[in-house]
């Protein structure tokens, strides 16, 4: 019977329980995702072809603009681990590592009522900064991101929320030095989890 009633006291505090969306609620937090695709280059004298893993973290500071509205900053850290799967040519593959950091505005909206133990919302985000290789050159370049994602988020409490969030993801990198210069645009989805806290200064 004691076991009964503490599941009838959770199911209905949960039931009752949904975050701030409210206009001067302060958002604070993180996401993080883990991407991982192939690239095909080829030229007249050889070809390659590469794996990718990326690991990418996402600290979040935002304000709510309007009720349901919010803008930021979101700063971005990644690590990318690029091994060769083949090549031929003039050229050998090799295995090499970079270092990522950028960070940018951001706006998200969501549809549906603050009344509810979950909602639905879009998030879009555009970051810019800087990637270093770890070989030997140490080369540096600049980075540019542009997402757009959207998912629902599930609230603990009041004040905490986990999302889940999918979408569309355009990644530039460029390397300017004087041996040799090159840009690279990698688009696709992208999957990103995380919490969110929400706090109401008034």
């Amino acid at each position: 019977m004691k076991k009964i009633s503490l599941i009838v006291i959770f199911i209905t505090s949960y039931s009752i329980a949904y975050c701030q969306l409210d206009k001067g609620t302060w958002l604070a937090g993180g996401l993080g995702s883990f991407n991982t695709y192939k690239e095909n280059y080829t030229t007249p004298s050889f070809t390659l072809k590469n794996k990718y893993n990326e690991i990418t973290l996402y600290p979040v500071v935002g304000f709510f603009l309007a009720d349901k509205f919010a803008g930021g900053i979101r700063g971005g850290f990644s690590f990318l681990k690029e091994d060769n799967i083949s090549s031929s040519g003039n050229v050998g593959g090799a295995s090499t590592h970079s270092i990522q950091f950028s960070g940018g505005p951001f706006v998200r909206y969501y549809f549906l009522n603050s009344n509810k133990v979950y909602n639905i919302l879009a998030d879009a985000c555009y970051q810019f900064g800087s990637n270093q290789y770890l070989g030997a050159a140490h080369e540096k370049g600049k980075l540019n991101t542009f997402s757009i994602m959207a998912g629902p988020e599930f609230f603990f409490n009041t004040a905490v929320g986990i999302e889940i969030l999918i979408g569309y993801r355009q990644k530039v990198n460029s390397i300017d030095n004087s041996m040799n210069g090159w840009n690279s645009n990698k688009t696709g989805f992208q999957t990103t989890i995380g919490f969110q806290i929400h706090l109401q200064t008034n």
